[in-house]
């Protein structure tokens, strides 16, 4: 395994333990409740994993917008959380966590490449 993804794999491990604090807001649950509404959207192609470790819109229907809002909002509680913990920018726990999103994609789905354009996995 290259060093790259053993370090990948170190700082999404440190992601799911650091976050153990942060769940216990009820941000788990949340997220949990609106699986199956995103899971159909990123089924759907309407939406996808941003290269910034967000849902974003591949197209322009906004279906459920409320709900992508929602789970973007938890998900940025989550990262500055795990930041501040870390001693690490916002913007790095996002790529972090956008490059574990990315992998954990299935086939079909949606992601924004390093250079911003969605990209079918």
């Amino acid at each position: 395994m290259k060093l790259t993804n053993k370090i990948i794999l170190f700082a999404v491990a440190a992601v799911f333990i650091v976050t153990g604090t942060v769940w216990a807001g009820g941000i788990k649950d949340r997220m949990k409740q609106r699986l199956p509404a995103i899971t159909s959207l990123k089924a759907q192609g309407l939406v996808g994993e941003t290269n910034q470790g967000y849902l974003g819109f591949v197209t322009g229907n906004r279906a459920n917008a409320d709900v992508v809002a929602a789970e973007n909002k938890d998900r940025k509680s989550i990262y500055m959380k795990i930041a501040q913990q870390q001693g690490a920018s916002v913007e790095l726990v996002q790529k972090r966590r956008a490059q574990a999103l990315a992998g954990r994609a299935k086939p079909g789905q949606y992601i924004q490449n390093s250079a911003g354009a969605w990209v079918k996995k």
